[in-house]
C-alpha cells in the first residue's frame, strides 16, 4: 500500500480515540471501529484473500455508515475509503494483480492468484508471481 493509505489508517486510529460516539446512544464506538479498520487493513495487505477483503470492506462500511469520519477535515479520509470500497468491489477478485510481461519474446498478461502463483489465461503455471515477474520484463 502507498504512503497515503498508511497515513490515512494512522489518522483514522487517532481520530477514533478522540472523536468516539458513546455506547449509550446505541451507535458504534468509533474508537473500536477505527481499531477494527486498522486491523483488517493490516490483515488484507499481508494476505489479499477473499475473506480478508470481505472483512476489510465490512470494516470500512461500518466506519463510514456510522459517521466515524465526521468533520470537514476528514472529507479526504472519507473519500479515500469510498474509493477503497469501489476498488474492492465484491471481493471476488481480491488479490488479483495483473501485469503485461514479455517472456521468451512473447507478450502476455500474467496475473497473481490468491495462492501467490502466476496465472496465464486462468491457468496456474505453478511458479510464484514474484518469481515470474523477476524473470520477465513486466510493466
Amino acid at each position: 500500500m502507498n504512503k497515503l493509505c498508511m497515513y490515512a489508517i494512522a489518522f483514522v486510529l487517532t481520530l477514533g480515540f478522540t472523536a468516539c460516539k458513546s455506547d449509550d446512544d446505541g451507535g458504534v464506538d468509533c474508537g473500536e471501529a477505527g481499531i477494527t479498520l486498522g486491523e483488517t487493513f493490516a490483515a488484507y495487505t499481508a494476505n489479499e484473500s477473499t475473506d480478508n477483503c470481505a472483512e476489510y470492506k465490512t470494516a470500512i462500511e461500518v466506519f463510514l455508515s456510522n459517521n466515524c469520519d465526521a468533520g470537514d477535515e476528514d472529507e479526504e479520509i472519507a473519500n479515500f475509503y469510498r474509493a477503497e470500497l469501489e476498488s474492492l468491489g465484491d471481493c471476488t477478485f481480491a488479490g488479483l494483480i495483473c501485469l503485461s510481461c514479455t517472456n521468451s519474446g512473447e507478450r502476455i498478461l500474467v496475473c497473481r492468484g490468491e495462492n501467490g502463483n502466476a496465472f496465464i489465461d486462468d491457468r496456474d503455471i505453478e511458479i510464484t508471481f514474484e518469481r515470474y515477474v523477476e524473470l520477465s520484463d513486466c510493466e
